[in-house]
């Protein structure tokens, strides 16, 4: 029994050591002087050396109503659902659509480094439910394709109050 402990100690030792030994480095090719290919090779991840590319964005959306001013209106009209969509990356954006619920609209001139742009989708869903989807037909080449849907719960709106006009004196 005493001898099964120390050969397994023993065997344990053994492994310990080899596996903390330094590993040796594997020789140079002689002809080509190049390391050999059993060595891991290291990839940089720094942001110089990924290509500059657009990346669009939904910011936001929200459910407003149109020809809303500040915190009233002129005349009551239908609702409709607003998507701001943003280029958050390091280069220009040709033109793509964004889709909303299945509804197109095309940004026909694209989105410059930083720069957004507001659609309005008019019309509202009974569900509340919104699901839309910048560059849906994949035509902008990005550096995050993974990014490009945001979905959206509109609460049941309470309208805006009218704006009242305001009224100038003519002497």
């Amino acid at each position: 029994m005493r001898s099964l402990r120390i050969h397994s100690v023993l065997g344990l030792l053994i492994l310990a050591i080899v596996a903390c030994a330094p590993k040796s480095k594997p020789p140079l090719n002689s002809t080509t002087s190049k390391p050999s290919p059993s060595l891991p090779l290291v990839q940089s991840t720094s942001e110089s050396d990924r290509p500059s590319l657009p990346d669009l964005i939904i910011n936001f959306m929200y459910l407003e109503m149109d020809g809303r001013q500040g915190g009233c209106v002129n005349a009551y009209s239908p609702y409709g659902i607003r998507v701001q969509i943003k280029n958050v990356g390091a280069a220009n954006a040709g033109p793509f659509f964004v889709e909303l619920n299945g509804i197109l609209q095309e940004v026909h001139y694209g989105l410059l480094v930083g720069q957004s742009i507001e659609l309005h989708f008019a019309g509202t869903i009974p569900s509340g439910q919104y699901e839309a989807t910048v560059d849906v037909t994949n035509q902008v080449v990005e550096s995050r394709e993974d990014n490009n849907t945001f979905s959206f719960h509109a609460p049941t709106p309470t309208p805006p109050p009218l704006c009242v006009p305001t009224v100038t004196a003519t002497p």
